[in-house]
């Protein structure tokens, strides 16, 4: 059997799925858009297993005698084709290259010096919402707000940053092929501002992530990878803390109980964000890792080139790991959970996520505390964007 872990049923409710295939194993086949039928993990230990074994599991398939990423997404424009020698998909001594200049560069910005700019763009996106009218709060909050997040922390100029994140917002949302085509042309122009971008830092330097990965004096970067690297960054950087913060509101708009816990309780608010980020788990899946070699796993045998995906939604909610995992406790300790994924690929901007969820559900619930649901009794409708747990959209009366 394969499993499909896109079915909005499962979305909705995932835990007596994961029951049954925890049951099975700690490896099952699951069906992926695109790729087919695949393996995944089950079980806490088994993600941290793989996510942790370079020498049997690789991002990279050309590594053990398959096709490169480029290779099989042949029909990529050439200016796309170029991004998939990307961070995300590396291994090795390169991914250590790349990993440790971005990790320098992180390493010289203050998060802490990023709050009181998050909290004043939070109340300016709130400050524009008409509060006599339902909204949508994933269009005119959660999203707007890592968007323009990730502008400061890259150090876009605040005068690029609205044409900048019109540009990304068709591949934010994209979540089929049609989609995917329409938002390529915002792409080629993110991109082609990004390079004319890097040739001004050369020579004026500015605050922010860009000038750091162009001045860092022990880094490397080609031109193409400096591109990759802050496209990537760019999207990736912000597309997960979306949904955390809008899984989030949901899950606190739905229960009185929760929401009095935060209001009691602020002081615990970062046990919260931890706690969302593990019952919720944003991203469902890691990308698809390849087997270097055959080998015997959680008494499967896997052949050299199958494909394998940790499951940190099921990781997460693994009763071997998490006690009572199907509850969200909002002070629960400890809360070791792999919702920023585990390994050298752990997640880059963490930090900055959970800097920005606090802030976001701080300023929403100082500025409305009544909010509620606009129709509490409809099943929140998924985005349907592969190994994403996200919804489509979240309405909400903010004055009722």
């Amino acid at each position: 059997m394969a499993y499909d872990i896109g079915d909005p049923q499962f979305l909705a409710a995932p835990d007596k799925m994961l029951a049954q295939m925890r049951a099975e194993g700690a490896l099952v086949r699951i069906r992926v858009p695109m790729l087919g039928q695949l393996w995944m993990t089950t079980t806490d230990a088994a993600a941290r297993q793989v996510l942790k074994s370079p020498e049997s599991f690789v991002r990279d398939n050309s590594a053990t005698g398959g096709k490169s990423i480029a290779q099989q997404l042949w029909w990529l424009p050439p200016f796309l084709k170029a991004m998939t020698l990307n961070l995300l998909g590396t291994d090795g001594a390169e991914h250590a290259r790349l990993r440790g200049t971005v990790d320098r560069a992180f390493a010289r910005q203050s998060i802490a010096g990023l709050r009181p700019g998050l909290t004043t763009m939070a109340d300016t996106l709130l400050d524009q919402i008409d509060p006599r009218q339902p909204v949508d709060i994933m269009s005119a909050y959660a999203r707007p707000l890592p968007l323009r997040a990730i502008c400061a922390l890259l150090g876009i100029p605040d005068a690029d940053r609205d044409r900048v994140v019109k540009w990304i917002g068709p591949v934010s949302t994209a979540s089929s092929m049609p989609s995917i085509l329409r938002a390529m042309p915002g792409l080629w122009r993110l991109m082609r501002h990004f390079r004319q971008d890097f040739a001004r830092l050369r020579t004026t330097p500015r605050p922010g992530l860009i000038s750091e990965l162009i001045h860092d004096p022990d880094g490397d970067l080609t031109e193409q990878e400096l591109l990759s690297m802050v496209t990537v960054l760019f999207i990736a950087g912000h597309e997960t803390t979306v949904h955390l913060i809008t899984n989030s509101l949901n899950a606190i708009l739905r229960s009185p109980d929760l929401r009095r816990h935060m209001a009691d309780h602020p002081d615990t608010l970062p046990l919260t964000i931890e706690e969302f980020m593990r019952h919720t788990s944003p991203v469902l899946v890691t990308k698809p890792l390849f087997v270097t070699h055959d080998l015997a796993f959680e008494g499967i045998a896997l052949k050299k080139g199958e494909m394998v995906m940790a499951g940190l939604l099921a990781a997460n909610h693994d009763p071997d790991r998490h006690e009572t995992p199907t509850q969200l406790i909002p002070d629960r300790r400890p809360n070791a959970h792999l919702g920023f994924g585990h390994g050298p690929h752990i997640c880059l901007g963490m930090q900055l996520a959970r800097a920005e969820a606090e802030i976001a559900l701080t300023r929403f619930f100082t500025r409305f505390p009544h909010a509620q649901l606009a129709d509490p009794h409809a099943a929140p409708k998924p985005l349907g964007k592969t190994g994403m747990n996200a919804l489509a959209r979240l309405d909400v009366v903010l004055t009722p």
